[in-house]
């Protein structure tokens, strides 16, 4: 149960930035929009998301371990989908990714020439690569919701 509400709190944030995010950083200027996704990174790495994202991914990898020593259990395929659908698709790519791009637009100023084209290459690829994170969030989710329906009550009938 955790894993799924933590992957749906992830999906609706990268779905945020999907729909409404970038297109409102597209709309300004360069430099604006450097300064603006600048300080987005910085508080990005408050507490609360640090728990969610990171959480969830611990979280993922330990039910990866437990479907396979429980394999034909029932939900540990679903298990198992869910926490490599959020592994790959979500952790890794937002460390192999978004987290490169934004390291990248961290050490540019926003005014330069070289902060233009940072930010020209930034939006080409971020937003796909976000558009990917919301995605396999959502599935993970998803997976990981039909694991809890098809292992049944954990807890006994009430």
């Amino acid at each position: 149960m955790l894993a799924a509400l933590g992957a749906a709190l992830l999906a609706g944030n990268f779905f945020a930035f999907s729909v409404f995010l970038m297109r409102a950083l597209g709309g300004l200027s360069a430099e604006r929009g450097i300064v603006a996704m600048q300080a987005i990174t910085m508080a990005i790495k408050g507490l609360a998301f640090l728990i969610v994202f990171f959480g969830t991914a611990a979280l993922a990898a330990l039910l990866a371990v437990v479907a396979v020593l429980q394999h034909g259990a029932p939900g540990s395929c679903y298990l198992l989908a869910g926490s490599v659908v959020f592994l790959i698709g979500t952790f890794c790519v937002t460390m192999l990714r978004n987290v490169a791009l934004n390291r990248a637009l961290t050490c540019v100023t926003p005014g330069s020439k070289e902060g233009h084209e940072t930010w020209k290459r930034f939006q080409s690829s971020w937003g796909m690569w976000n558009h990917v994170r919301s995605v396999t969030s959502l599935v993970a989710c998803a997976l990981f919701i039909m694991a809890l329906v098809d292992g049944g009550n954990p807890f006994g009938t009430q």
